[in-house]
């Protein structure tokens, strides 16, 4: 997916969510208990997206190729 294909994509999501969020706050303010709504929709979002912790960075995850040796290989100088 190119840079600009997301870019669109989520201009997009927004363009629909941000109405329907606004739409959603408004008529949970005219409720006449306001906030058993959004209670009920932090309810549901609490149940089905659960916190998870962010995966390990690479470094700690990467197990060395059993072909590769363990000695540093030259890289090439480069002269500038």
């Amino acid at each position: 997916m190119t840079e600009l294909q997301a870019t669109v994509i989520l201009t997009a999501v927004a363009i629909l969510l941000v109405p329907l969020g606004v739409w959603a706050i408004g008529r949970s303010k005219r409720a006449r208990r306001a906030m058993a709504p959004m209670a009920g929709m932090m309810l549901l979002l609490g149940a089905f997206f659960t916190a998870d912790p962010p995966p390990p960075p690479p470094a700690e995850n990467a197990a060395p190729r059993p072909d590769e040796d363990d000695a540093p290989k030259d890289t090439p100088r480069r002269h500038s």
